[in-house]
């Protein structure tokens, strides 16, 4: 009797034991989880800018358990305004598309045979910035010539400003080009630029004074002033009409009252954007 109540004890004291070793793996087991990480391309927490509506989502999952192989992974939108997942399941790298002013939380799940764990990356929305705020841009004349004179409060990705000009009101031609003053294309501070054109100003009535010096002629000619004078009066007309033909000649540099000015604003990706239109006068 005591012999079969030891190995009564002794069945009961395994059975024990093996409990223990069974308890002691599950509660292993479903401490450790998955290790699962996410990101956005190029960083994790990112910004992007409207009309840009759409990003790349990626991420990685390592199983915990060498016997748990990781079984799903999902990515889904947690929080934020309106979007589309194009592969939301069983895909380590998705695109989100149809984004809209707003902020967002994206989570990647992975899951084994008994656990999950899970990333989260933030992602905001906002309206695009303009490449530049002007604050000014003037056309005045100086020394017989034109000064283009601009100032901008701030610059965002800006490359560089084309002076441009129209006779007509609608060809615009490029007649200069001035670089950025901002370091890589970027200040929060006012920066001022110019540009002068140099050149004759035609007027308007110029050629009221074609017709006065040539009526002067007239009157000379036949006025009963002596060959003395009537030379030297005819001798100024011819030297005044050689002058405002030489003046009027000049083509590139000449400066009507009607010439329309603007800037192209030029960014690094080559977009560009124009300023209001500045006449001469």
């Amino acid at each position: 009797m005591l012999m079969g109540f030891l190995g009564r004890l002794q069945k009961v004291s395994t059975m024990k034991a093996q409990m223990i070793i069974i308890s002691f793996f599950f509660s292993v087991s479903g401490i450790t989880q998955p290790v699962v990480t996410g990101n956005t391309a190029p960083a994790k927490d990112t910004i992007i800018f409207l009309p840009a509506n759409s990003i790349t989502l990626s991420g990685t999952a390592v199983r915990a358990n060498p016997g748990h192989p990781i079984l799903d992974t999902t990515w889904t939108k947690t929080s934020g305004p309106a979007a589309t997942i194009t592969f939301p399941s069983n895909r380590m790298t998705t695109t989100i598309t149809g984004m809209v002013k707003g902020s967002y939380s994206f989570t990647l799940t992975a899951t084994d045979k008994s656990n999950s764990s899970f990333a989260t990356v933030n992602i905001k929305v906002v309206p695009a910035l303009l490449p530049i705020e002007l604050a000014y841009f003037n056309v005045s004349r100086v020394n017989g010539g034109l000064m283009l004179s601009w100032q901008t409060n701030m610059e965002s990705n800006n490359s560089h400003f084309i002076v441009q000009k129209s006779d007509d009101g609608s060809n615009f031609s490029d007649i200069a080009s001035i670089a950025s003053k901002a370091q890589n294309g970027n200040s929060d501070i006012r920066l001022n630029y110019s540009y002068q054109i140099f050149g004759e100003v035609i007027k308007a009535d110029m050629h009221y004074l074609f017709l006065v010096m040539t009526l002067l002629a007239l009157i000379a000619l036949v006025s009963k002033l002596s060959t003395i004078y009537k030379s030297l009066i005819l001798g100024l007309v011819c030297m005044f009409l050689f002058s405002c033909s030489k003046s009027v000649s000049v083509s590139n540099n000449t400066i009507s009252s009607k010439t329309e000015y603007r800037l192209k604003q030029v960014d690094l990706d080559g977009h560009f954007t124009y300023s209001e239109i500045k006449f001469s006068n």
